[in-house]
């Protein structure tokens, strides 16, 4: 039987965007609590690291964004069942469409080729990163002496991890074990950071780079959470200014509306 072609990552991005636009209309004219403001936030978070990786990283040819993507876009849109609370349940309306934004997601994070996915991370682990791989080089040129000292203990822990990936990848397996498996998440993880940091200087002033950097922390905490590292706890104030930030994002134009429908007949190969 043929197996339909899982949906490439910037079509999964388009879900992930519209299940945050529905949970954000859900509650629209209301007050959601820290938790939803803060779900919504991190999902917003995800959305930006995976258009910087898809960026970064070959876009939909990108065997990370292919491999990790579906992941971090799922748990992010499952988090945000805590800003929807019961509108979650609603047959009709904005909840309905985030239920079905969030299927999609699901179903592509388990799709058959997730194998296939895995395969070409770890292909990309035979000895250590060189050339024009990014875990190549340092996660950032920037001088420590010019970071915010938030950004300066963050990046000392993922460069830390970056330089043990490097190391790890020269003694790993060849053949499929857990461990592999492990270290491509990790690499993929760290590829992601290090997307994110790509083209950030923290040069300037202002509003506008006080966000940038903001963000930047945010965005990178998240991700050094997941490696098992210790993040930057947003405080209040910040994490005000992320659910702020989704709620404009999801004020700008959007995808065409064909384009989530086509992505989701590809999806459940109708």
């Amino acid at each position: 039987m043929r197996t339909i072609a899982a949906p490439p990552p910037a079509q999964l991005m388009v879900h992930a965007g519209l299940a945050l636009r529905s949970a954000l209309a859900a509650v629209a004219g209301t007050e959601p609590s820290r938790l939803g403001r803060a779900a919504a936030g991190a999902a917003y978070l995800d959305l930006w690291a995976g258009d910087r990786l898809l960026r970064a990283d070959g876009g939909n040819h990108s065997a990370v964004a292919r491999f990790l993507l579906p992941r971090l876009l799922m748990e992010s849109v499952d988090t945000l069942s805590v800003l929807l609370g019961a509108q979650a349940q609603r047959n009709t309306g904005p909840g309905a469409a985030y239920r079905e934004h969030a299927r999609w997601l699901h179903q592509a994070m388990w799709h058959p080729d997730h194998r296939a996915r895995l395969d070409a991370v770890t292909a990309r682990l035979d000895g250590p990163p060189t050339g024009e791989d990014r875990l190549a080089r340092p996660l950032t040129s920037v001088r420590p002496a010019a970071l915010p000292l938030d950004l300066h203990a963050l990046l000392d822990e993922l460069e830390r991890e970056r330089r043990a990936v490097v190391g790890a990848c020269a003694l790993a397996p060849a053949d499929a074990s857990p461990g592999i498996w492990a270290l491509a998440d990790r690499y993929a993880l760290l590829t992601a950071a290090a997307a994110c940091l790509d083209g950030w200087r923290g040069t300037g002033r202002g509003r506008r780079i006080t966000t940038d950097r903001d963000r930047l922390v945010a965005a990178l905490s998240r991700l050094a959470i997941r490696l098992g590292l210790e993040p930057v706890a947003p405080d209040t104030e910040l994490s005000a200014a992320l659910f702020d930030e989704a709620v404009a994002h999801c004020r700008r134009p959007t995808v065409p509306a064909r384009t989530a429908p086509a992505a989701a007949r590809r999806l459940v190969g109708a």
